[in-house]
């Protein structure tokens, strides 16, 4: 949550100069913190729209020598998101210990860097904001859903198309040198994978003569 979720400078913001005084270097421990923190820009609309497509939980860690914060950081969800987050909310130190296939954290601590599944590093200068952290996870999906249907109504409807197509054109360009290395026939299937969704896109935005990667 802190960075990532909430913005953890705007509870700092609201503390009197006495508290930040008090809890210098430590103003995570400063009781009831987590209450005061704002929302990071495009956090909610990210949330909503991920959950549309992903099985979505929050995972957080609290303060050791802060026991209100655990409380605080339900109390910050419960006011934010009311009952959608309701029991799928974990708080941990150990978040290589969680099973998941996507992870969105700011910071290698706590088992972030270790976990499973891949881990999206927010604030990086691959994903510097939720824009980017969604328009990735979103088309990370695209490439597991075998429903055409579905899969070209939520193409028409993003207005991330010109976006995808430039991310999808690189992805070949990588894919172009290695089949040129190793073509196996795992290798073939992702080819052919990658192109029937860029067509897909390029269908969808009216572009399919612009694209050299296009197959009729």
């Amino acid at each position: 949550m802190d960075g990532v979720l909430v913005d953890f400078q705007s509870g700092i913001n609201k503390l009197s100069d006495q508290t930040k005084q008090e809890y210098e270097g430590r103003l995570d421990e400063v009781p009831g913190i987590f209450s005061l923190m704002d929302p990071m820009p495009g956090a909610f609309e990210a949330v909503h729209e991920l959950s549309k497509h992903y099985d979505v939980y929050i995972l957080s860690t609290a303060p050791w020598k802060n026991p209100s914060a655990w409380g605080d950081k339900i109390n910050w969800i419960t006011k934010h998101f009311g009952d959608k987050f309701k029991k799928r909310v974990i708080l941990t130190h150990c978040k290589h210990l969680v099973n998941g296939d996507y992870l969105v954290d700011d910071r290698a601590k706590n088992g972030a860097s270790e976990f499973p599944g891949e881990w999206v590093q927010f604030g990086s200068e691959r994903f510097p904001d939720w824009e980017e952290v969604t328009c990735y996870l979103i088309s990370e999906t695209f490439f597991h859903d075998e429903d055409d249907e579905k899969l070209n109504k939520r193409l028409i409807d993003y207005a991330m198309v010109e976006k995808t197509i430039k991310m999808l054109d690189e992805y070949m360009k990588v894919l172009d040198l290695k089949v040129k290395t190793n073509c196996t026939p795992e290798l073939s299937r992702e080819v052919l994978s990658v192109a029937k969704l860029a067509n897909k896109w390029l269908k969808a935005s009216g572009e399919e003569n612009e694209s050299k990667y296009y197959i009729d």
